[in-house]
């Protein structure tokens, strides 16, 4: 006998044929995405229908909401549907489930044809020319746009869209822990962390359980600017490289000069990359000192034996608030393909205390690897970029493969 498919009463309206796109939006473990999920399966097993689940950012997909979807599958024991590493498609209907990314793939969701529900998953990230590729691409009369998301800053587009402005025939659902709370779904531990924050940390509490954005006022950078393509005759100054294994990713970085300001392309984000794999990814590359993360000098050093030219970065708290000021002074660019630094960009915010002040020099806890990489090497070469700009003539830069080095 199968088993129930259980949707809290709150999330009722998705079943509905009026509304064209649906913001649902809250806290942490308000039951978003799974309820989303459950709906969108049991849209699959009513007739054939095409399910196409999009993040702005997704190199693979393990990124992506599949790994829900067959949890859910295997939970329910919905066994007319067939999982497989890339794919979700339901064996009766012929329903199929497509996982895409947003950024940077305008002519690949394009072709996407006969979609019935696009589901976006961590809305708040999705840029503004995002949404203007999904919409006119989910064209097929009936066919629903579902957003699911925590808010990040008060100016998300995504809310920004659907919510403070408006759209016709919209679904607004906000939810947070409550619901599931009320609805019996809430562990014990989560309820104990829940008021552990709600006590002794209220700023973290409303943005985390509650989903109130943060201000725009805590992003610590502001202004970059992303290009299609490295210039050709952008000068490549450095690399810079942040250690990790697991869980934390090991970041490789370039950093190139360009008319004033500074162009960074990501090079590597990779869990369980080995220095050996590092050494030969940088020994592929064109030649540039490496400045790397001096936590790990055995690392450094058994770089060095593989034949790089590579130096340990300054570290220590005030060279953290030092570089993070010096980079704010710079013009920055970034290519368009360095898609995990420009999703840690967008999350990086100053630390808050209890009461939702911004500790000064202090960033929050988000993911920053390879802006630390970038860090590492641009502070790096300030004495250098000075140099030049005073003696034009010292240290001409040599051209090899039309990149300068």
């Amino acid at each position: 006998m199968e088993k129930t498919i259980e949707i809290p009463i709150e999330f009722k309206p998705l079943f509905g044929r009026e509304w064209r796109e649906a913001a649902i939006y809250g806290g942490r473990f308000s039951l978003k995405s799974h309820s989303v999920a459950r709906f969108l399966l049991i849209r699959a097993r009513e007739k054939k229908t095409r399910i196409a689940c999009f993040r702005e950012f997704q190199n693979s997909i393990a990124e992506s909401s599949h790994q829900l979807l067959a949890d859910l599958i295997k939970q329910y024991e919905l066994h007319d549907f067939k999982v497989t590493d890339k794919d979700i498609v339901n064996t009766v209907t012929g329903s199929d489930f497509l996982f895409k990314g947003l950024w940077h793939n305008e002519q690949s969701i394009k072709s996407i044809e006969g979609i019935d529900y696009a589901w976006v998953e961590e809305a708040q990230t999705v840029s503004t020319s995002s949404i203007e590729v999904l919409t006119p691409t989910v064209r097929k009369p009936g066919s629903q746009i579902i957003y699911t998301y925590n808010r990040l800053l008060e100016d998300d587009p995504v809310h920004k869209r659907l919510v403070i402005e408006g759209r016709p025939n919209t679904l607004v659902i906000n939810v947070n822990y409550d619901i599931a709370e009320k609805h019996g779904f809430l562990p014990e531990t989560i309820k104990r962390e829940i008021q552990d924050d709600k006590e002794r940390r209220p700023a973290l509490f409303r943005q985390k359980w509650l989903g109130e954005p943060s201000s725009n006022e805590l992003k610590i950078y502001k202004d970059w600017n992303i290009i299609d393509e490295l210039p050709h005759e952008a000068r490549l100054e450095r690399y810079g490289v942040d250690f990790g294994y697991h869980p934390d990713p090991a970041a490789i970085v370039a950093v190139y000069y360009l008319n004033g300001g500074y162009i960074l392309d990501e090079i590597a984000y990779q869990l369980e990359m080995s220095n050996r794999e590092m050494a030969n990814t940088l020994k592929n590359l064109p030649s540039a000192l490496i400045i790397a993360d001096s936590a790990e000098p055995k690392s450094i050093a058994e770089l060095k034996m593989y034949g790089l030219n590579i130096r340990e970065a300054v570290k220590g708290r005030d060279s953290v608030q030092y570089g993070i000021k010096a980079v704010q002074d710079q013009r920055i660019s970034v290519t368009r393909r360095s898609t995990n630094l420009i999703k840690e960009r967008n999350g990086y915010l100053w630390a808050v205390d209890k009461e939702g002040k911004i500790i000064p020099g202090q960033p929050g806890d988000t993911p920053d690897h390879l802006l630390d990489a970038s860090r590492y090497a641009i502070t790096s070469l300030f004495p250098v970029i000075r140099r030049r700009e005073l003696y034009p003539s010292v240290n001409k830069p040599r051209e090899r493969n039309n990149i300068a080095v």
